[in-house]
């Protein structure tokens, strides 16, 4: 029997699965209508059981490392409601309660770590949006192999997306157990292909890549705790009994065991001979195939392999992997930062999102440089008017200048603005239209803030 979810509740996802059948709106979707956008002409997403589970990617170090230094950076960036003002600028408001606590049971930062997880092993994250009227109650992570996005034909052309949800039953089989509507679902893709529902998995891309990694660490644990290839072998011509063998391999550990005896002088009698054992450079291959996949899976995932203590192609340090780690911000963690604040700003509502608010991570704090690099942009800034001295201070979490003064911009005396009749200086007495004022005291000073 399917259960069908169409509207807003204040059931979770998991009261959802346990619960009986419910019915969230009066339009009800019967996933046997459901088409799949590759009957519709589009590309089918793969949703079969998938030879390489997250699971297993987690157990390369690796990806285990990407994945984390990726979830943590962003679910630990400062987040928050903004408006867009006539003039330009950005206005702070106050947040609504989804974005401090998502549901009663996860915290934010969990919630956006989860997320992240979701998307940076298999390229798609879905959450269920609970809504009491235009009230967002709570947002909870679907699982990715519970959903099935697909188009629901309503007749004349048109068509509906829908997401499938199922569970697997005892005898391993999928089951499906009703359908959410896109009201009651943000999907967020990772990197997506023309024509398809979903995003691509890096499991799925990257199948040869990982499953390299973990074939070459399986093939290492193998060989060192199950290998039977010994570390030198005596040949005797002839024949030896057992108890000559055992003799024999007991008065070699004798004499040449233990501390104090290694590397001493071996003299063989009866025509012996030594020979030490290395391993073939197939078997040995396979160190060069793991350190290799290091760098390999740090590209798949756009983070610098000094980021995950693979310092084998560092040639520089202070500057160059300051400059690596601000490309980390820019092209790696920034992608993902607004991918999300696409799908939490729609969570706002059109009225909202009309009227310019939007949610934003504040990623200016992980693109700062070192004090010196940073003092030097301040300076510049201030000079400039661009930055207010106390605009500065509270990016160094710092009080406002006790002066009162540190809320005025400041420019150069030395400037001059180039008019159709020649030079005009910046001073307080100066105006365009060429008329000055005269109004300033004796022996008072112009002020040349602005």
């Amino acid at each position: 029997m399917h259960r069908t979810i169409t509207g807003g509740g204040l059931m979770g996802f998991l009261d959802f699965l346990a619960a009986p059948v419910e019915t969230r709106s009066a339009t009800a979707i019967d996933p046997a209508e459901a088409t799949t956008n590759a009957e519709l002409g589009g590309a089918e997403p793969a949703l079969a059981a998938k030879a390489l589970t997250p699971r297993d990617a987690l157990a390369v170090s690796a990806v285990y490392a990407c994945v984390r230094l990726l979830s943590d950076t962003i679910a630990t960036t400062p987040v928050g409601l903004f408006k867009r003002t006539t003039t330009g600028t950005r206005e702070p408001l106050d947040r609504p309660s989804w974005l401090t606590k998502p549901n009663p049971d996860t915290r934010w930062i969990e919630f956006v770590a989860t997320v992240m997880t979701s998307l940076l092993l298999e390229g798609n994250a879905y959450i269920l949006v609970t809504r009491a009227g235009a009230e967002i109650l709570a947002l909870d992570v679907i699982p990715v192999s519970a959903v099935t996005p697909k188009y629901l034909k309503r007749g004349k052309g048109r068509r509906e997306l829908i997401y499938e949800l199922s569970l697997t039953g005892e005898d391993g089989a999928q089951e499906v157990v009703g359908a959410l509507s896109r009201e009651d679902v943000l999907h967020i893709k990772g990197m997506p292909l023309t024509g398809s529902l979903t995003g691509v998995s890096p499991l799925d891309a990257a199948r040869r890549t990982i499953g390299l990694s973990l074939a070459a660490q399986e093939f290492g644990a193998e060989f060192f705790e199950n290998g039977a290839t010994p570390g030198a072998v005596i040949s005797v011509p002839g024949t030896m009994t057992p108890a000559g063998l055992r003799a024999a391999r007991q008065t070699w550990r004798a004499i040449h065991g233990g501390a104090g005896n290694r590397h001493g002088l071996a003299i063989l009698t009866e025509d012996a001979k030594f020979q030490k054992v290395t391993i073939s450079p197939d078997e040995a291959q396979f160190l060069e195939t793991r350190a290799f996949q290091i760098p390999d899976i740090a590209r798949l995932y756009g983070v610098p392999p000094h980021l995950i203590a693979d310092a084998s192609g560092s040639t520089s340090w202070g500057s160059g992997l300051s400059e690596q780690n601000t490309a980390f911000v820019q092209f790696a963690v920034r992608a993902w930062a607004e991918r999300l604040e696409e799908g939490l700003t729609a969570l706002l509502g059109d009225d909202a999102v009309s009227a310019g608010e939007f949610v934003r991570f504040n990623l200016d704090a992980l693109a700062r440089g070192a004090l010196a690099e940073r003092l030097e942009s301040y300076r510049t800034g201030i000079q400039n008017g661009i930055y207010a001295r106390d605009e500065v201070r509270a990016l160094e979490d710092l009080p406002p200048d006790p002066s009162g003064l540190g809320g005025f911009l400041m420019v150069p005396t030395n400037l001059a603005i180039l008019t159709p009749d020649g030079p005009m200086a910046l001073t307080a007495s100066s105006d365009p239209s060429g008329d000055t004022d005269d109004t300033t005291p004796d022996g008072g000073d112009e002020t040349e803030a602005v």
